[in-house]
């Protein structure tokens, strides 16, 4: 399968040899989601459109070129960067801007984790109307449509990558890599040789419960030692990678644990509460084995899903 067009830079022709980050490297071209964008000059009025991907772009050191942020009251923040994070600016908590709004910001460069923020049914600003307005709109690789149900954490790196070069940072891009590379090898070096446990990857809000059977939410599961026992090939999934289920589907897998995402402490309690009661025969809740996941690690496009990893990974496979 051809994997084509999330998160590829080219630069246009140079005389000179110089490769540094200070070498103009503008305007750069680049391919996302199956569209070409042209860059004309480093970005330097960012609107990020989702929490992890706020954090990135944080720790690659372009703070103060943010200029607002979306949805960052969905997920916890990350403890080390909370502080930062609140100085910048909320364009709402819980869903994306309207397209008047983003547009007001006059942003040149947009990050999204999925296509879903660019969608002009919602009243959101479309990739075409946001190119008019001077940005240009970058979604995550695995969260392109094309991908959104395949999407793995290796795609982060892709962004990572792309994100260095299109804002200037290739090096404090090559850091982060080569440190979450690091952590991710860590993680399958200490669950080496133990048997993936059979967990139940679900999501629970507004009363209803969610499986997950696809997308990069299954690779971080993989990736710290747990089996789904829910499959991609089930028909449920066939047109998108989560789907509502009850509990009998559940309780018909008998998982030995679960793995959740939680937007806050509240969330985690009443997904808690719920599985427990829910599923008290299972062995998962028999044995505590719930594993609750800062949600935003689940997100396309952050590094932060080696945190999920790692997180999946201590509670599933207790360090002894």
């Amino acid at each position: 399968m051809s994997l084509v067009g999330c998160g590829t830079v080219t630069a246009a022709p140079e005389t000179s040899t110089d490769t540094s980050a200070t070498a103009s490297q503008y305007p750069m071209t680049i391919t996302n989601c199956g569209k070409t964008y042209t860059i004309a000059k480093e970005p330097q009025r960012i609107v990020s459109l989702y929490p992890g991907l706020t954090e990135i772009l944080v720790r690659l050191g372009v703070q103060d070129r943010i200029v607002a942020q979306a949805q960052d009251g969905v997920s916890k923040p990350d403890p080390e960067l909370a502080d930062q994070l609140r100085k910048i600016r909320s364009l709402g908590a819980k869903t994306p801007p309207s397209k008047e709004i983003l547009v007001a910001q006059q942003p040149d460069f947009v990050y999204s984790s999925s296509e879903y923020e660019f969608n002009t049914e919602q009243g959101f600003a479309g990739k075409d109307e946001l190119v008019k307005a001077g940005a240009t709109p970058y979604v995550a690789t695995a969260g392109c449509r094309e991908r959104r149900s395949t999407g793995t954490v290796e795609d982060a790196f892709s962004d990572l990558r792309t994100l260095g070069k299109v804002l200037g940072r290739p090096q404090q891009a090559a850091e982060l890599e080569r440190k979450a590379r690091g952590e991710l090898a860590a993680i399958t070096e200490r669950i080496a040789g133990r048997p993936p446990v059979k967990t139940a990857q679900v999501y629970f809000e507004g009363g209803k419960l969610y499986a997950i059977g696809a997308a990069i939410e299954v690779d971080m599961l993989r990736l710290g030692g747990g089996q789904n026992v829910f499959a991609a090939t089930e028909q449920r999934f066939a047109d998108f990678y989560a789907a509502e289920v009850n509990a009998e589907v559940v309780l018909e897998r008998n998982p030995e644990a679960f793995v959740f995402a939680v937007q806050d402490d509240a969330h985690q309690q009443q997904t808690v509460q719920y599985l427990t009661k829910t599923f008290a025969s299972t062995p998962a809740v028999r044995s505590g084995r719930l594993v609750a996941v800062r949600n935003t690690t689940f997100a396309p496009g952050t590094l932060a899903s080696v945190e999920g990893v790692a997180t999946i990974a201590d509670g599933l496979h207790p360090k002894s």
